[in-house]
């Protein structure tokens, strides 16, 4: 794990649903999951099967039961999947068996730099920012807590679903960061984010956070980082897919991270994953949200 005063535990996603106010939800998941994908490959086959021997089986049938406990278990499997990609994908010089962490705006040579890159300079950096303005927009410091373990509940995988549809919608650079496009992200959060303050609290919190992430994406844009085309869409689908505490309560993530990447011609996810995947969320996304299989 990255050196940091991060909650280790909501860094490495250890809890489906987390809501820790200490990072809102922008340090969440993707923190411990990169870090894996750096290490060796035998810390990703150690954590392989322990995800494994979890796999809940009918004691009658022996068939995998259909249960959230598994859909859980195989997506982090699926999860284990891409960070093994990321390590097989990365050029780099390893040092003593570890692929560099190197999170410059210039950082474009494999998905893990690009990655790495994105997460801190977007998620992680503006955070001190947005907690300090949300503690002034909420002057109870109850309520300002609240509001930023609120953030966690799938806000900055919301926003990473948001600039994906935005970037598919889009050819040219200088569309990126128009007024128009800032507001198709505020409106992405407002129908998401719900801070349990008055409506004009909860709106001044989302020109916050979007007013941080927008200025974060200028200056990547500024430092010559390619915001658009494939492999930034294919790096913010793993992202979001990290970063997302409950893949099963967010069928946006689902349907514009998952299925994409899952289809993906690098191959990113092994078939023996994606089938598992594919047949225990189908059955769930029937019943709960039919549009994440639109």
């Amino acid at each position: 794990m990255m050196t940091n005063t991060h909650r280790a535990n909501c860094a490495n996603a250890q809890r489906p649903g987390c809501t820790c106010s200490g990072c809102g939800g922008s340090q969440h998941g993707w923190q411990g999951w990169t870090s894996l994908a750096a290490d060796r490959p035998e810390k990703r086959d150690d954590r392989r099967r322990e995800l494994k021997e979890k796999v809940e089986e009918d004691r009658r049938s022996g068939r995998q039961k259909f249960n959230a406990h598994n859909r859980e278990i195989y997506f982090d499997l699926a999860r284990l999947d891409i960070t093994d990609y990321l390590w097989a994908a990365d050029g780099r010089t390893r040092i003593n068996g570890r692929l560099p962490r190197d999170v410059e705006p210039t950082s474009m040579s494999s998905d893990l730099g690009r990655m790495d890159t994105l997460a801190h300079q977007v998620m992680e950096n503006p955070w001190d920012e947005i907690s300090a303005g949300i503690d002034s927009l909420v002057r109870n410091k109850a309520d300002a807590r609240e509001v930023k373990k609120r953030l966690a509940d799938h806000t900055w995988c919301g926003l990473l679903v948001a600039l994906i549809q935005l970037i598919k919608k889009i050819n040219k650079t200088v569309e990126l960061l128009t007024d128009t496009a800032k507001q198709f992200i505020t409106d992405a959060l407002s129908r998401r984010f719900d801070s349990g303050l008055p409506r004009l609290v909860t709106d001044a919190v989302i020109r916050l956070v979007v007013d941080k992430v927008w200025s974060a994406l200028a200056r990547l844009l500024e430092a010559h980082f390619p915001l658009l085309g494939t492999d930034t869409l294919r790096v913010l689908r793993m992202l979001a897919i990290f970063t997302c505490p409950s893949v099963e309560h967010h069928p946006e993530v689902y349907k514009h991270a998952v299925r994409p990447l899952m289809g993906d011609g690098h191959e990113i996810i092994t078939d023996e994953i994606k089938t598992h995947v594919v047949t225990l969320f189908s059955a769930w996304w029937r019943r709960r949200a039919p549009e994440a299989l639109a």
